[in-house]
This record gives structure tokens, C-alpha cells and sequence, in this order.
């Protein structure tokens, strides 16, 4: 297997497999990154998708489930970064599984999204996203490789709570103006990408997350309730849009509830942090 993208998820997936005495490389972007990884026992190598470049070696990719988890670049609405990775590819691999978002559904109010709902990003992340989905689709269909997509929403775990904003005392939006929540555990989200690294059945679209949609201030206050802080000030929408940066807008504007029913029912998946509650006790008890 090939990890393209060893960042926070992507080390937890390197550790999952190794744990399971799988064969897999790291593909990491720093020289930095690269010497973390061969520290630590991980065969590693070093790209650089926004440099020019020829064709990858072919043994990095050839006959290996390959597994994409590099972010698109910060601005724009396309993704030239996992097009030049496509275009370089020399090797084939017997599948490859995409890192997308939610963010391709846009907001729909706090409505229910399955996998047949038609995308509609309406922020640039999501724009980029889709870009990126629709270069995977066209290059599975040019090459014959499977493609999956798995639709990711927001990710915590160790290391990744929002603890420095709760003691800070930011504040949250108010508990009738929160709509639904999507998230997942980074445990759970590099075990799916095994799973769906490993699938042989047809559907080719799938969104993973927890399934508990609690919003992002139910969040805030469960993560301040497990470590004994005080829970977060709320605020109307309106004030709180005006104090965040626009990232997170997006986050508190866009309302969806994201149905995660087939990656239970095809993948066979089911998330060991179902329960928020239980996810943010682990990622307070584990180190990052």
C-alpha cells in the first residue's frame, strides 16, 4: 500500500498498517517529514506535487492500493496538485481511495445528504474538493482502476481538540441557531481508509463519519465537560460570524446532515467512536 500525504491521518494510518504487518509506503512532501518517518521505521520517500517533474517510479505505485490523503492547495477552486500526481503516475495501482469532504454538499439547510445527492460546494474548499473528485473519477475510467471516494467531514482526535479555544473563553453559537454536526475520530478515519483500500464491490462514493451529527457547540461543550473546563459562552450566529476567520465560517454557515449508511451496510464499516463522548475521552487520554 502507498500513503501519498502523511500528515495527522496519514500517520495514523501508517501505524494501523504496520501494526497489521502490512507492506506500506509513506509519500511526504518535506525532507523534514521524510526523516520523522524513517525514524520511526517507516519506509518513506519525498515528492514534491507542485514541482515539475516525470513519472513517479513505478514499484511506489505499481500493483499497491494507493491511498490519497494530500491536500489541494489553499486558494483557488481546482486541485492542480492530485492532477500532477495522476499525470506522473507510472505504476498501476489496484485501487485508489481519495480523501474528499463533505464540503461538496454545500449548505442544505440541516437536510439529510447520501452519496446520490448531487454536490453543490458552494465554498472554495469545497469547489477544490470536487475538482479533485471529478479528475479521480475520469482518470478511473481512462485506466480502469477502481476509484474510491470517501466524503470526510470534520476530524478530531489527540492533539486535535479545540481545548486552547474553550480556555480561552471563545465563544460558541447558540444552542437554537447550531445546526448539524459531522465529524470523526482519526482512528476511525484511517481504519475506514483501509477498508475501503481493501473493497471489491461497485459503489464508488462514500461518506464516513461518527453518525452522531451533534453540531459544532455540543461539541465544544462535550470537549469542555471531559476536561473539567468551563463550558463555552454562547453567542447569535450573526456576532459569532463576524469574530472567526473565514475558514471556519464555513463550518458554522453550512448546515447538512450527512447520511453514513452505506459505508455501515457496503463497507462494512462501523466507526469505534460512535459516540462523541467516547472519542474525545480517547483523544484526551492519548498523546498526538
Amino acid at each position: 500500500m502507498t500513503v501519498v500525504g502523511c500528515g495527522y491521518t496519514g500517520r495514523r494510518l501508517l501505524d494501523l498498517c504496520r501494526d497489521a504487518n502490512r507492506d506500506v509506503l509513506g509519500i511526504v512532501r518535506s525532507e523534514e517529514s521524510l526523516a520523522h518517518l524513517r525514524a520511526i521505521g517507516a519506509a518513506a520517500e519525498i515528492l514534491d506535487l507542485d514541482a515539475p517533474g516525470g513519472k513517479l517510479p513505478g514499484d511506489w505505485t505499481a500493483d499497491r492500493a494507493v491511498i490519497y490523503m494530500a491536500p489541494p492547495p489553499d486558494a483557488g477552486e481546482s486541485d492542480p496538485r492530485l492532477r500532477s500526481f495522476l499525470r506522473r503516475l507510472s505504476g498501476t495501482p489496484t485501487a485508489l481511495v481519495y480523501l474528499s469532504t463533505t464540503a461538496v454538499y454545500g449548505d442544505t439547510g440541516g437536510a439529510t445528504v447520501n452519496e446520490e445527492t448531487p454536490p453543490a460546494p458552494a465554498s472554495a474548499r469545497g469547489l477544490r474538493r470536487r475538482d479533485a473528485e471529478l479528475a479521480v473519477l475520469a482518470w478511473g475510467r481512462e485506466t480502469g482502476v477502481p476509484v474510491r471516494i470517501l466524503r470526510v467531514p470534520g476530524i478530531y482526535g489527540p492533539g486535535r481538540l479545540p481545548l486552547e479555544r474553550i480556555r480561552q473563553g471563545a465563544p460558541v453559537v447558540r444552542a437554537a441557531e447550531a445546526g448539524p454536526g459531522n465529524r470523526i475520530h482519526v482512528d476511525d478515519l484511517a481504519a475506514v481508509s483501509l477498508v475501503a483500500a481493501d473493497y471489491s464491490g461497485s459503489e464508488t462514493v462514500f461518506n464516513v463519519g461518527d453518525g452522531s451529527h451533534a453540531s459544532m457547540s455540543e461539541y465544544f461543550r462535550a470537549v469542555a465537560r471531559a476536561a473539567a473546563l468551563p463550558e463555552p459562552p454562547e453567542l447569535p450566529l450573526d456576532e459569532l460570524l463576524a469574530r472567526v476567520t473565514p475558514a471556519m465560517r464555513g463550518f458554522l454557515v453550512e448546515k447538512r446532515r450527512v447520511d453514513t449508511n452505506r459505508m455501515r451496510a457496503e463497507l462494512g464499516f462501523e466507526p469505534r467512536y460512535g459516540q462523541l463522548e467516547d472519542g474525545v475521552a480517547a483523544s484526551l487520554a492519548t498523546s498526538a
